[in-house]
């Protein structure tokens, strides 16, 4: 399991921002345990994910098309425990539910 990072993560931060800074239209910032996980949404060609050192903190860069920000959102809003993987081979990443029962659904409060 050395070629792979995955963990549980409890919080988030967005940053929403008033223009497009070199074409990020939208970040999330996810802390875990090993470091920090900056999911980027940005226009026109995505960059290669990536991990760096900033100040003795791993962080793990993960791009994606800024019209996916909706998807992440929603599921960071909505969907508990979650977790994020990422592949150090292949650079893969994503955020993931645990195992659900089929049918779930969400359940409103009488």
């Amino acid at each position: 399991m050395d070629n792979f990072i995955i963990e549980e993560f409890e919080n988030y931060k967005v940053f929403l921002y008033s223009k497009a800074v070199d074409r990020i239209e939208y970040k999330v910032q996810i802390k875990i345990p090993s470091g920090i996980i900056l999911l980027w949404f940005i226009k026109g060609e995505l960059e290669p994910n990536h991990v760096e050192e900033i100040k003795g903190h791993r962080v793990l860069n993960c791009y994606f098309r800024a019209e996916r920000y909706p998807d992440f959102i929603d599921i960071l809003r909505n969907e508990k425990p979650l977790f994020f993987y990422y592949n150090k081979e292949d650079t893969t990443c994503y955020i993931t539910t645990s195992d659900e029962p089929v049918g779930e659904g969400e359940h409103e409060e009488d």
